[in-house]
């Protein structure tokens, strides 16, 4: 029992430090270039939680990926921006460029491209905490390529999106609660079962 009580208790501590390091983190950047290399870190750290690295210093780990993945990961945060910007374009402009009978199929091929954008966006967190490319562009690759290879995890993935969206949304105290490490904790799990799985570890 007292086992099972202190396992809670250094989950929940590391749940909350970890979220007050990429708030931390994330200001460091001025926001807009910290918000990419501040997630990253927190992915990668969670993952080396998951491998069993039970004694990896908090801050210290922390800076080191939060450093290393500074400028790749700002570069695909832009990318991921344009593409972002291009979905949005292409919503704003259906209904003047085409006839209104086929807004319907307009609307839904550039749902499912958006969804395939989105899910690389989460993907590409794990990807980047759990490999390492010497080319950026390959992290970007691999993310599309694990949204089409498990699309089962892809499905999870939206649910868990969907259902973290709703607590924010409607119960924002227990979202400040659980912050964005609980949120990582999970999408670094999915995936890190797949990458075990096909001995990508």
């Amino acid at each position: 029992m007292n086992r099972m009580i202190y396992k809670i208790a250094d989950m929940a501590y590391r749940f909350i430090v970890l979220n007050i390091l990429w708030i931390v983190f994330f200001l460091a950047g001025l926001g807009v270039f910290g918000f990419m290399p501040a997630t990253v870190a927190l992915f990668r750290w969670i993952r080396e939680w998951l491998k069993g690295a039970d004694d990896l210093p908090l801050f210290r780990s922390y800076l080191a990926y939060y450093k290393a993945e500074f400028i790749s990961s700002n570069l695909l945060g832009v990318l991921f921006l344009i593409l972002f910007y291009i979905i949005y374009v292409n919503v704003s402009f259906v209904s003047y460029f085409y006839a209104s009978s086929v807004h319907i199929y307009i609307y839904l091929i550039i749902f499912s491209i958006a969804m395939v954008v989105v899910l690389s966006f989460l993907n590409i967190f794990s990807v980047m905490a759990h490999f390492e490319h010497k080319k950026t562009i390959r992290y970007f690759k691999s993310a599309i390529g694990l949204v089409f290879a498990k699309p089962l995890l892809s499905l999870l993935q939206l649910l868990w999106l969907f259902a973290y969206v709703l607590v924010a949304v409607n119960y924002p105290r227990v979202f400040i609660a659980i912050g964005i490490s609980v949120f990582a904790y999970v999408l670094m799990s999915l995936n890190y079962s797949i990458f075990r799985k096909f001995n990508a570890v």
